[in-house]
């Protein structure tokens, strides 16, 4: 009984470390595939950004609430835990880049503990920007190069990026390990876009 006693509280917490960390996995694995939806959506390069949200928060499922079934990543309505910005970044045949458009919709965690509108400064685009366009400068030169070998014009990148950010909730608040609430989760894919966005 003594070593039940002084092993129990161990077991314990173990086994809600087990309950917390597979919850916190799901939740993550449901954002990262939304967010590919929406990047291989925006990809085929003819529908609004707008569409492209809508379709990583309808990728996420529902969930129900309240008597209802809702979204499970919800931007705006009922307790909203997610945002999204979707980036484009036209490059030329050589590679350069003139600038970028950015689409954003959703929250983010704020300072006081609550939540605030997300806004451009969110995004994790800008910060690697150089490294993104080093990443794709040689292979748009590249298909420029077997184009115009072909007797084919010179083709214009598009790269379009998904950002999804997600707010998890514990499911436990212990006073032994205090954990932080909300636990911000984030996905980003980037995919080539080749055809025009108005066709």
């Amino acid at each position: 009984m003594l070593e039940m006693a002084v092993i129990l509280p161990v077991l314990l917490i173990l086994l809600l470390g087990v309950v917390e960390m597979g919850f916190a996995m799901r939740n993550y694995l449901i954002v990262v595939n939304a967010n590919r939806e929406g990047a291989r959506f925006a990809g085929r390069g003819r529908f609004t950004d707008h569409r492209v949200g809508e379709r990583v928060v309808s990728a996420g499922g529902v969930v129900p609430m309240g008597g209802a079934d809702v979204p499970f990543l919800r931007t705006h309505g009922t307790e909203p835990n997610t945002a999204i910005i979707v980036t484009h970044i036209p490059m030329d045949a050589d590679g350069v880049v003139p600038g970028h458009t950015m689409w954003i919709s959703g929250v983010v965690p704020s300072e006081g503990g609550g939540t605030q509108a997300v806004s451009t400064d969110d995004s994790r685009v800008a910060e690697n920007m150089a490294e993104i366009v080093e990443r794709h400068e040689d292979s748009t030169q590249e298909i420029s190069a077997m184009r115009e070998a072909g007797d084919y014009e010179a083709m214009d990148n598009h790269i379009v990026i998904v950002e999804t950010y997600f707010m998890h909730h514990p499911l436990w608040d212990t006073p032994f390990i205090p954990l932080p609430d909300p636990w911000l989760m984030y996905s980003w894919t980037e995919m080539r876009v080749v055809t025009d966005r108005g066709e």
